[in-house]
């Protein structure tokens, strides 16, 4: 049997990945910008990817079956404030939702994500969990990165791109 405490930190990762996955569907669905459509979809995709990486951490911890009834169950976990419920909650944007607009809403919400996984980790006396709240950190941070890389080439904001600045 598993800890309250080892317990609690795989339901609340699970519980964020499924809100981050059924929000960037809602998403993909509500833009009419055809390239925030796939950028949302996208990152609904990294979403479930991110499942399966969380259950490689967790495998020493929890049973397979008992991953999967956490992961299939319908009941909500808990009411984590990470992602929006759909973009008409989120002041500024409408169905004309760019791409720009789109990678900025799932910036915001990794950032959001990163920082929530911290107060966790602050919380969790057990080192191994600690470690494992460490990875899913550093997963969500390699998230953000991504997507800042591309908002910049969008935006053509990076360093790369602005050849006034290069004396191009």
């Amino acid at each position: 049997m598993i800890e309250d405490e080892v317990k609690n930190s795989i339901k609340t990762a699970i519980q964020m990945e499924k809100d981050g996955y059924a929000f960037y569907k809602k998403a993909s669905v509500q833009t009419s910008s055809d390239m925030g459509k796939e950028i949302f979809e996208s990152l609904a995709n990294d979403e479930q990817l991110h499942l399966k990486v969380f259950q490689k951490l967790f495998e020493d911890k929890i049973e397979k079956s008992e991953w999967e009834n956490l992961v299939n169950s319908s009941k909500k976990y808990a009411d984590i404030d990470i992602f929006p419920k759909d973009l008409k909650q989120i002041e500024g944007v409408n169905p004309d939702t760019n791409e720009l607009d789109a990678i900025k809403i799932a910036m915001d919400s990794e950032k959001d994500a990163i920082e929530y996984y911290g107060k966790i980790k602050e919380k969790t006396k057990e080192e191994d969990i600690r470690q494992i709240i460490n990875e899913i950190i550093e997963q969500e941070k390699n998230h953000y990165s991504i997507l800042q890389e591309e908002f910049d080439h969008l935006s053509k904001t990076g360093y790369w791109y602005e050849l006034d600045f290069l004396g191009g």
